[in-house]
């Protein structure tokens, strides 16, 4: 059965932050259980032997010694058990592991990348990206949003969909997987649209940006815009979709374990995501 395995549930930066005391950041250096890396999810099934990531997080190291703690096995033939990686933009959380690829550090082979077109070209024409890429670390595939791409070894296909976020290197995209259920992946949002309300309506399973729970949360919040939990929640509180939120800040106070706004959002109906969920889809 393919399953989703939860890599990683924090901010790019992850919890604890570098160079923060908080509460929140406090709590996971002294309870591990707490701890939450970079966004990634695996995309997996043993029984097909085969497993893709979502998203290459400067946090991939520690992901991919969970994928062989739980003994997690591609078909492609490497050092990383990934047949593959789909990114969805080019900020520092979601791309900026494929650095670990080169010859620094594992120098793996034909690793497939897939990404849109936009976001193919600005890794063409950035150290290290292209260096991977010269390299043959890397091997780019161009995917046009809106357009399915196949797997029907696996048994299962994938479709990008755009999404408005601060777009200053690349666009950037969520993904539809559809296996025997459909499953939407959305870790980054700057507002809601009707379109991508749509995209969360038509799923059963959708992993929704949770980076803050409030837009009072940080100072600096209109330089980088999340659409908030509690937005999210009045706007989806009539979806049959099962929610999970993911991709918290460390300043997110939904993070604290039965605390006040994570008791609220699971009355609500909503899941917390945290590393090393697994799913069956």
């Amino acid at each position: 059965m393919m399953k989703i395995l939860i890599l990683g549930s924090g901010q790019d930066a992850g919890i604890p932050q570098i160079g923060c005391y908080c509460e929140n950041c406090n709590n996971a250096r002294k309870n591990k259980e707490y701890i939450r890396l970079a966004p990634s999810i695996a995309l997996y099934d043993n029984e097909n032997k085969f497993c893709f990531l979502i998203e290459a997080s400067p946090d991939i190291k520690y992901q991919i010694d969970i994928l062989t703690n739980k003994k997690i096995v591609s078909n492609r033939k490497g050092i990383l058990p990934v047949d593959g990686i789909f990114l969805t933009h080019a900020h520092f959380g979601h791309c900026s592991g494929l650095w670990l690829l080169g010859k620094e550090c594992t120098e793996e082979k034909n690793v497939p990348v897939y990404c849109s077109p936009v976001m193919k070209q600005f890794l063409q024409n950035n150290h290290p990206f292209n260096h991977l890429s010269d390299r043959k670390n890397i091997i780019l595939n161009e995917m046009a949003i809106g357009k399915e791409l196949s797997f029907k070894k696996f048994k299962f296909s994938i479709t990008s969909i755009e999404v408005p976020h601060r777009n200053e290197h690349s666009d950037t995209v969520g993904y539809i997987i559809k296996g025997q259920n459909k499953i939407l992946y959305l870790s980054d949002l700057d507002l809601w649209t009707e379109e991508i309300i749509t995209h969360v309506n038509s799923v059963d399973i959708a992993f929704l940006d949770g980076t803050f729970y409030t837009n009072k949360e940080i100072s600096r919040y209109k330089e980088v815009p999340h659409v908030p939990i509690v937005e999210t929640m009045d706007l989806l509180k009539e979806s049959t979709t099962e929610i999970y939120f993911t991709h918290f800040n460390h300043s997110n106070p939904i993070v604290k374990p039965e605390g006040e706004e994570w008791r609220y959002s699971i009355k609500m109906g909503f899941k917390i995501a945290y590393d090393r969920l697994t799913i069956d889809i």
